[in-house]
């Protein structure tokens, strides 16, 4: 038991230092891990179409009437080209969409505060707050949008940095103590056989 966890906790430890160069590298080039991220998904994409591809055709004949596996095979297939072969421009899109999106949904909230705020304790006002602010972050995110995702990516660099330096202070903890509570399981024993004896 406690050579696996210590070979479980020495693994951790690895793919925590993994991870903490891929943070440091999402902290010092966003926008090439930006696009490598686009180009993974394209690569998962046009994956994910082949075996859409590969179950049609092995699809008995009769049932393939219901299948819509080949619509799926090459829309995916199509989507992971077009992801692949043009990253930067969807790259350069991506932060539009996503202001986009945000004030769309912050407007929506906005309505449904000014829809509640004649309920008894209904909090519309942080609600009304709120979807004001998220209407500001996503007109941030719209008009500034290469800068913004660049931030975001950095912010989440740091974050992953962060955690996994955590999580390798809590496998060195965990790896120390299982000594301890193997040597205290074992006089455990010992005394239970002195005891029954």
């Amino acid at each position: 038991m406690e050579k696996y966890i210590r070979k479980l906790g020495r693994n951790s430890i690895i793919l925590s230092v993994v991870f903490i160069f891929f943070g440091m590298f999402m902290f010092t080039k966003p926008v090439t891990t930006i696009n490598i991220l686009m180009i993974i998904l394209g690569t998962i994409l046009v994956l994910d179409g082949l075996v859409h591809l590969v179950s049609y055709f092995s699809i008995k004949g009769e049932y393939r009437f219901f299948s819509s596996e080949l619509v799926q095979a090459t829309i995916y297939i199509i989507l992971g080209f077009v992801l692949m072969c043009n990253y930067e421009k969807i790259s350069n899109l991506l932060p539009m969409v996503l202001g986009i999106w945000i004030i769309v949904e912050s407007i929506f909230k906005l309505q449904i505060s000014l829809n509640i705020r004649d309920i008894y304790d209904s909090h519309w006002g942080l609600l009304f707050a709120m979807s004001i602010i998220t209407g500001l972050l996503g007109a941030v995110i719209l008009f500034n949008p290469f800068e913004s995702l660049t931030l975001f990516i950095r912010v989440a660099g740091i974050i992953v940095i962060l955690v996994e330096i955590l999580s390798i202070f809590e496998d060195f903890s965990i790896i120390s103590r299982v000594g301890k509570i193997e040597k205290l399981e074992n006089k455990i024993e010992e005394e239970i056989e002195k005891v029954s004896k």
